[in-house]
């Protein structure tokens, strides 16, 4: 029986993974979709993100029946905590996708002309968005403390071109619209950016959970912004018998992730599970 439990929790991890490897892809696609004035392809990243919602949902009820049935203590439990609160941010992650994918149709639809210099920063704002979710997921499967100190440096970059984003935006409200309707399409799809910043700070909320989940500590984001390498290893527990933190193993679910986006050491680990698979 605890063998069951214990591979039933290993599979619950990597479904997370999973899960955040898909909603890191149908961002890319929601994304160039944007950019490229693609309908079909924000059609399909839109529908790709009720398929994540169902399977979070599905993540959510499978960590709860496992609490209920099997009564978790020490480190199991806090792998089930941290499943189901990643499990909710992914949910949220999800959400934000949806929206950029309705945003680029929207775009198409009325017919929304953008200046090609804010066209430039949504994509480098979206370029910084991917590195930081590729720093999360290398993060989580490295189970790396060091890389989630780092994370509030990669978000600097995104928050810097969201903030660029809407510098232009407020020098280019007085561009000539048909009506007040056409504006309010226009203002709303300009959201995009908005929701790109929402994804990189919701993502470090995934990898700040990790610190809970390897030391048993519950620190603030501002706690840890204010530790360093040093301190938090130095706060490390061991895993349970059931926690089996096998990052080899965990690399196979978010293999498709772009190696430049994850570093170094995931990408080696994602070359090797796929020569592996081969």
């Amino acid at each position: 029986m605890r063998k069951l439990f214990s591979r039933q929790l290993i599979e619950a991890r990597h479904e997370m993974l999973s899960i955040f490897e898909a909603i890191d892809l149908t961002l890319h696609d929601a994304v160039t979709a944007f950019v490229t004035d693609d309908m079909e392809l924000a059609r399909r990243a839109k529908k790709k993100t009720y398929k994540i919602d169902a399977r979070c949902a599905n993540l959510e009820a499978v960590c709860y029946n496992l609490i209920a049935t099997q009564s978790p203590v020490a480190s199991d439990f806090r792998l089930l905590q941290t499943i189901i609160y990643i499990d909710f941010n992914l949910q949220r992650m999800s959400d934000k996708v949806r929206r950029i994918a309705r945003a680029a149709k929207r775009k198409v639809n009325n017919d929304i002309e953008f200046p090609p210099q804010m066209v430039a920063l949504i994509e480098q704002e979206a370029a910084s968005v991917y590195q930081v979710l590729g720093s999360t997921a290398a993060a989580l499967v490295n189970n790396d403390l060091a890389a989630v100190l780092a994370l509030s440096e990669e978000d600097e970059a995104v928050h810097g071109a969201y903030q660029e984003f809407f510098r232009v935006f407020n020098r280019t409200e007085t561009m000539e619209v048909a009506d007040d309707a056409q504006m309010d399409d226009f203002r709303r799809t300009v959201m995009v950016s908005r929701y790109l910043d929402r994804i990189a700070g919701i993502s470090m909320e995934c990898a700040y959970r990790l610190v809970f989940l390897l030391t048993g500590q519950r620190l603030s984001a501002d706690d840890i912004a204010e530790a360093d390498e040093e301190e938090l290893e130095g706060m490390r527990i061991p895993s349970g018998e059931g926690v089996t933190l096998d990052p080899a193993s965990d690399a196979r679910y978010v293999a498709a992730l772009a190696p430049d986006e994850v570093g170094a050491e995931l990408a080696a680990l994602i070359a090797d599970a796929t020569a592996e698979g081969e």
